[in-house]
């Protein structure tokens, strides 16, 4: 075999390697679905889970009644823009007990998202939304009502009637309580 051909099959494995470590990269790092990415749903970076006097603010925590949290609450300053994930169809906007304002979008594919606890609702039902348009304001609405809750927005996934954690979908946050205990040295 001669010297190019030989020069030729290593260039082609190096960068079929090196597109392969890539998009294995991406895939890891970057908040996608299907191959389209996800926007998050708050301005704020980095996306900070909501944990105070009242209550964890993770996917799954417990919650009174053998319950466990649906969805994450991501602290917001009030009345900051509530963000689609991902462009949609508005196919619910109501006031609840619980959840407040809130808003549900049906992203297609069985795939669903839910925004809770608003200040303010600026989309209808039956309205189409871009991914990143506001579809609201973070408040303090339903059973975040008390003063020791910080303001926050629930945001719920579903993917076929199955609630699913936000960060399977490449959505990364941090947890306060445990930056705090870095910042001191802790573990």
């Amino acid at each position: 075999m001669s010297r190019w051909r030989v020069r030729i099959r290593r260039s082609s494995f190096l960068i079929g390697l090196l597109v392969g470590v890539a998009l294995l990269w991406s895939i890891e790092h970057l908040a996608q679905l299907n191959w389209r990415s996800i926007h998050a749903p708050v301005d704020q970076e980095p996306l900070v889970i909501r944990h105070d006097a009242k209550g964890d603010g993770h996917f799954g925590a417990p919650r009174s009644g053998n319950l466990s949290h649906h969805g994450v609450d991501l602290e917001a300053p009030l009345g900051s823009p509530v963000r689609a994930i991902r462009s949609g169809r508005v196919i619910t906007t109501a006031r609840h007990r619980g959840r407040g304002l809130y808003v549900e979008l049906d992203h297609g594919r069985g795939l669903r998202s839910l925004y809770a606890h608003l200040h303010t609702i600026d989309v209808t039902r039956g309205q189409r939304v871009a991914q990143g348009q506001s579809i609201g304001t973070v408040g303090k609405t339903g059973n975040a009502r008390h003063h020791a809750i910080t303001p926050h927005l629930h945001l719920e996934i579903s993917r076929h009637g199955t609630v699913i954690d936000p960060a399977s979908l490449g959505l990364m946050f941090v947890d306060r309580q445990e930056e705090s205990s870095d910042a001191i040295g802790g573990n």
